[in-house]
């Protein structure tokens, strides 16, 4: 599941700072583009991530046993975190 968990925080902490400038530089529209372009962008930074947890876990000999359903859980798990993370630093900085 770890490898999971990293894929999505990642995925999902970027797609929020993608989002959030988008929407600084052209409101709704500009948050959009910037979640659809930040998406794209993330999903391929996030896979590798991803992909060096599960090969760091195989060159440990420590057995993976996800399933479809752990898997699904773990990526909604970190994306939730990545997300939840950018967006209460971006309240923070708006605050101060």
């Amino acid at each position: 599941v770890e490898p999971d968990v990293v894929f999505g925080l990642i995925d999902n902490g970027f797609l929020a700072i993608f989002a959030l400038i988008g929407a600084d530089l052209a409101g709704v529209l500009g948050a959009i583009i910037g979640g659809l372009v930040g998406n794209t962008v993330t999903d391929g930074f996030a896979g590798i991530f991803e992909g060096y947890s599960a090969e760091r876990l195989r060159k440990n000999r420590i057995t993976e046993k996800r399933t479809a359903l752990s898997s699904a859980v773990g990526k909604m798990a970190g994306c939730l975190f990545g997300a939840g993370i950018v967006l209460f630093s971006a309240w923070l900085i708006q605050i101060f």
